[in-house]
């Protein structure tokens, strides 16, 4: 990376088209994005931001994506200042009960009585808790957590920036796998483990879903999945399969108006679940299987 201000594209829109193209951007290595950022702007709408080097490569960028036509988005260089400082200023604090997410810059400004706090930069992976659906996993993880809950074998499926698994590693203090199809969410989640102090703990892989050495013939007391409806309501049969007996599944990336769907989805494969309370227009769900 040199030392010029890099340029900045920006794309506006509803929940779910910014979700998808924030998908491509963040797990496409093609892109040569530095950074990719998603950021609610709005009770409908959000905003994704990717940083490059060169214009030429925001605007090769731009002309890859396949955005829908009423999408906002525009190309600028970014003033000649601390970028990556600026950019993480606009990123507060998330208090999901015993668990804080939160950028170097708020390092000092965490209570010293939380009992998880969680430094996670925005990179080119994708999910720094910002948004509904991070966040409504590790609610639905503290409230578990309260009840006694403490599985011994978790999973992390779709890590991204390894939000859920270190939050995990934190609470459970012993080993937990963390997948992710992007070898770069693999490499960023081992990274922010060593950040948190928690890479003793961080088993990390690339995996194609279930496909792979580490997951075959598996069996988890928990998994987090934090995906999209899609690959969620695909990945069902084999989610409910790798699940142990009486284990749980945290699902999410899914937005109000397809939880249904996704819930049906789980039920036909024998787990009992429930949703939670819609965050910003994204609702978690609960599965349990027999």
């Amino acid at each position: 990376m040199t030392d010029t201000p890099p340029f900045a594209l920006f794309i506006r829109g509803s929940k779910d088209a910014a979700f998808n193209v924030s998908d491509q951007l963040g797990f496409d290595s093609e892109m040569e994005a530095l950074a990719v950022s998603l950021f609610e702007d709005g009770p409908e709408t959000m905003h994704v931001q990717a940083l490059f080097e060169t214009e030429a490569q925001a605007k090769s960028c731009l002309e890859g994506l396949s955005l829908p036509d009423d999408m906002e988005c525009f190309i600028t260089q970014l003033p000649d200042e601390d970028w990556v400082s600026k950019s993480q200023t606009g990123l507060p604090p998330v208090e999901a009960g015993r668990f804080w997410l939160f950028g170097t810059h708020d390092k000092n400004n965490i209570p010293h009585e939380v009992p998880f706090p969680i430094e996670i930069n925005a990179g080119l992976a994708f999910g720094t808790g910002h948004h509904g659906t991070t966040k409504g996993c590790l609610l639905i993880f503290d409230g578990l957590l309260s009840t006694g809950f403490a599985p011994q074998r978790v999973l992390d499926l779709g890590c991204g920036a390894g939000v859920l698994a270190i939050a995990a590693a934190k609470a459970l203090s012993h080993d937990i796998l963390a997948t992710d199809i992007d070898q770069d969410a693999v490499d960023v989640t081992l990274e922010n483990a060593a950040v948190n102090n928690v890479s003793e703990h961080i088993k990390s892989y690339q995996a194609d879903g279930f496909d792979s050495k580490h997951l075959k013939g598996r069996e988890f007391d928990l998994i987090f999945a934090n995906i999209l409806a899609g690959p969620l309501m695909g990945l069902a049969p084999e989610i409910a399969k790798a699940l142990a007996p009486g284990g749980k599944v945290i699902l999410s990336g899914i937005l109000d108006e397809q939880f249904e769907t996704v819930m049906d989805a789980f039920k036909k494969e024998g787990l009992k679940v429930s949703p939670q309370p819609s965050l910003s227009g994204w609702t978690s769900l609960l599965g349990q299987k027999p």
